[in-house]
Order: C-alpha cells, then sequence, then structure tokens
C-alpha cells in the first residue's frame, strides 16, 4: 500500500466509528442510552487511533514532506487541516467529560452530550473529504518515489511508538461497530453540505 492508501484505510475505520457515534446520537434523542456504553472505547479510539496514531502520521511525517515539495505550510489546505485536528481533540475531551456526566444523570449533560457527538460527527466527515478528494490525490502528484518509500518507512515507526497491539485492538474495535446495525447521524456532510452551506467540492479550509 502507498502512504496515502495507509491513510486512506485508516480513514475507513475511523469513519466508522463516526458512524457509531452518530448512531448513538439519534438514539439518545429517542430516549435510548443502551449505545452510550462504547463512548468510554471510543474516546481511547479517537485519542490514540485518530489523534496520535493518523494525525501523528500526518503532522510529524506527511505534512512536512508535502511542505518540503512545495506546499505551503500555513493556509490551505494542511494550515487548515491542521486545525481542524485541534478542533477533534477539543472535541474528544469534551466527550471525555460528558459521557460520565450523562452516565450520572447530571443536569444538561444529555443536552452537552448531543451537541458534542454532532460536533464529532459534522467535523470528521468533512475532514476526512478534504484529504481524501483533495489532499491525497494531490500528494500522488506531487511526491516522489523516494519520498514515498521515505514515508512508509516513518508510518511503520509511528505505529510502532503507539504499538502494533494496541492498534490492533482499536482496530478490532472499530470493525466490530462495522456490523453493529447503528446508523450515522444526519450531518452536514451527510446531506452534501458543509457547515458554510456549500456542497462539499465548494468547501474551503476552516480556520475560524
Amino acid at each position: 500500500m502507498t502512504p496515502t492508501q495507509v491513510m486512506e484505510a485508516e480513514h475507513r475505520l475511523i469513519e466508522t466509528v463516526v458512524k457509531a457515534l452518530g448512531g448513538v446520537a439519534a438514539a439518545l434523542e429517542k430516549g435510548q442510552p443502551g449505545g452510550a456504553a462504547i463512548l468510554p472505547t471510543a474516546v481511547e479510539f479517537f485519542r490514540v487511533y485518530a489523534d496520535k496514531l493518523h494525525h501523528g502520521k500526518e503532522e510529524t511525517v506527511f505534512f512536512p514532506m508535502l511542505v518540503k515539495r512545495g506546499v505551503p505550510p500555513q493556509g490551505c489546505p494542511i494550515g487548515g487541516l491542521n486545525h481542524e485536528h485541534e478542533k477533534g481533540r477539543a472535541l474528544v475531551q469534551a466527550l471525555a467529560d460528558q459521557a460520565p456526566a450523562y452516565a450520572q444523570g447530571k443536569p444538561g449533560a444529555k443536552e452537552a452530550l448531543l451537541e458534542t457527538l454532532r460536533g464529532i460527527v459534522d467535523l470528521y466527515q468533512n475532514h476526512i473529504w478534504k484529504e481524501d478528494a483533495m489532499v491525497f490525490p494531490m500528494a500522488d502528484k506531487v511526491l516522489t518515489a523516494a519520498d514515498q518509500a521515505e514515508l512508509s518507512e516513518k508510518f511503520g515507526e509511528v505505529d510502532r511508538a503507539v504499538g502494533l497491539d494496541v492498534v490492533a485492538r482499536l482496530e478490532t474495535f472499530a470493525n466490530s461497530l462495522g456490523t453493529s446495525g447503528q446508523a450515522p447521524l444526519p450531518s452536514a456532510a451527510a446531506k452534501g453540505e458543509t457547515r458554510s452551506g456549500l456542497r462539499p467540492a465548494q468547501a474551503q479550509c476552516d480556520q475560524k
């Protein structure tokens, strides 16, 4: 697999967990709280697999290689994508805080949790689309064969630093959700729109 194919494969697992969170939100709105049991492991998945592993590859290896080949480090796309990584971390931290508050029945916890779940679904769907449709095809054009080989080697180093057993466990978790029958939460991205109301093809990097 090429480096971009590796990242696309990681995206598919991340999407599976994102869709499961959408299913949790949809169930909570109907008064069905059972799905919330996956939230602690989902938090770990986003912190370790989506962020430390996947975003770690992008921020420490992939994006710097694009910069080396002339892609600006600030602005669109790299600056905007890095900003979205930070937004994702904040949302996952909110999820980590709100899930136990909801489990304890604290006032307002359900509403706060639903808002965070919707935010995660919307952010990740848009973010993944930008990378799959725009950034990865661009990378395959500008990176040399030597660049690709170097990325593959360094990606392996990131995998080993996270822990191959940890990666395998979180991949198993994501794959288990893919057959759970949970429906994704309708979001702007799912309806073919972004937060700004534009179709995905018109989406710009979010740096607000």
